[in-house]
């Protein structure tokens, strides 16, 4: 199966749904990208680049995208019962040898299977936002999901010029998102506790964090600043870590003032649009730097 041979059904054309179609269309492959309304693929269409917007086909009828699929990425709400109701009816309308991939950042693949006559043939292919620059995806196993199924998914994602990770346990979070929200609910407890300002702790994930986990993931640099030394630290802190559970205060908060980041024009900070265009802006050249940097 080639770039050139091969079908992508892309499910949902919201802002991850038409970041992955213009990854797929970018990289040779052939997109019917689908939504139930005109208006959301009206405007996915407005940000396709000239280059590639020609291999992307917006379908309104989901028997139509499905048709003759190789692949399926599916991107609609992070509802179990939607995406659950979608893959058993998907299952039937693609060819059995089909790759059928599932998006979700937070539902268990288990739970979405659980309505598919093959369970074994659906894998979590996790994106990161945008699609286009982030450089890894997390392929995360369902309790059913074949070694076949995963071999599959990682040698698409080498297709893509991805990185890739597999999680061998369908747990909420996988991977990325455990760790980042585990630094969340820290950085969140040192706020409310009044230790330190919005602005500090996140001075001190720009400036000596971040720097250092570009270079090195953590547990290479403990290995750099010695295991006995580890040791010792973790006697003294990892007792004292917040182990707070449920929504933290501070989130909930600003969620009841409608304080929602970027798109409500405040969250932690005060955003206008330029500010964030900005910040976007930003973010994207990091990354891209930085994978340039891993790339030599």
């Amino acid at each position: 199966m080639t770039n050139q041979t091969s079908r992508i059904a892309v499910i949902g054309a919201g802002t991850m749904g038409a970041g992955i179609a213009g990854v797929f269309a970018s990289h040779g492959y052939a997109v019917a990208l689908y939504s139930r309304s005109a208006a959301t693929l009206a405007l996915a269409r407005a940000g396709f680049d000239p280059a590639w917007a020609g291999r992307i086909d917006t379908i309104c009828v989901l028997d139509e995208a499905l048709s003759g699929a190789s692949v399926v990425s599916e991107n609609v709400a992070e509802d179990p019962a939607l995406k659950r109701d979608l893959f058993a009816r998907m299952e039937s309308l693609v060819p059995a040898d089909c790759l059928l991939t599932t998006n979700t950042s937070s539902v268990p693949i288990g739970s979405i299977a659980a309505g598919m006559a093959a369970p074994e043939r659906l894998v979590g292919m996790h994106w990161f936002n945008p699609p286009a620059v982030m450089p890894l995806i997390e392929i995360v196993r369902g309790p059913d999901t074949t070694d076949a199924v995963v071999a599959a998914t990682q040698a698409l994602c080498a297709s893509l010029g991805k990185e890739s990770i597999v999680v061998n346990t369908d747990i909420p979070g996988f991977v990325i998102n455990r760790l980042q929200y585990a630094m969340l609910r820290e950085a969140l407890h040192l706020v409310e506790h009044g230790i330190a300002s919005i602005a500090d702790v996140d001075r001190a994930v720009e400036t000596t964090l971040a720097p250092r986990w570009s270079s090195a993931g953590p547990l290479r640099l403990m290995d750099l600043a010695g295991l006995d030394t580890v040791a010792k630290v973790s006697a003294v802190l990892m007792s004292a870590l917040s182990q707070a559970d449920g929504v933290p205060p501070l989130v909930s908060r600003l969620n009841a003032e409608g304080a929602l980041g970027t798109k409500a024009g405040r969250g932690f900070y005060d955003w206008t649009e330029k500010e964030t265009r900005a910040a976007k802006a930003d973010r994207d050249e990091t990354v891209q730097l930085l994978n340039a940097r891993r790339a030599r």
